[in-house]
């Protein structure tokens, strides 16, 4: 009986992928079951682009540099241009803080068929890593007439379907 527990949690391990470790994660997407975890570096590595826009919290103009979250979105395998109809418009993005703030958006919101506007998930503000209270990753969302969704802290997102076709 012994054996056969070792040999479990041997296959258990080697089922593990390797790639990233939980704890080194800073962010993690899950989308259709499957669970995608991105440390800082990785971010990093992804194409980045600046966006000079004002943060109504603190009031100033800053550049922020990250990445557009269609990207990201992808990457984690979601429906995009003419695959995004029918059932897959019910999918809605939650975005998780470390703070256990909690913001919601129709995944049309990130495609450019539906959507003029990029958001972005920074890890840049004016030339330098996001601040303790603000990163490592923040949400940046230019022309929001309110920046309530602006979330900083971001540590996971998930895209769920909501309701049920008639």
């Amino acid at each position: 009986m012994r054996l056969r527990s070792l040999a479990f949690c041997v296959l258990a391990l080697l089922a593990t992928p390797f790639a990233v470790r939980a704890g080194d994660a800073v962010l993690t997407v899950t989308f259709a079951g499957k669970t995608t975890a991105w440390t800082s570096d990785d971010i990093a590595a992804l194409p980045h682009q600046d966006v000079s826009t004002f943060d109504a919290h603190q009031k100033k103009n800053h550049v922020y540099s990250g990445v557009p979250m269609h990207d990201l979105l992808v990457k984690a395998g979601t429906p995009t241009g003419e695959k995004l109809r029918g059932a897959a418009l019910r999918n809605v993005v939650v975005v998780h803080s470390l703070d256990n703030y909690v913001i919601c958006f129709s995944l049309a919101e990130f495609e450019s068929a539906f959507n003029a506007r990029t958001i972005y998930l920074v890890d840049k503000e004016d030339g330098q890593p996001m601040g303790a209270g603000a990163g490592p990753l923040r949400f940046v969302i230019p022309g929001d007439a309110r920046p309530a969704r602006w979330a900083r802290m971001v540590n996971s997102i998930e895209v769920v379907s909501v309701g049920q076709g008639r």
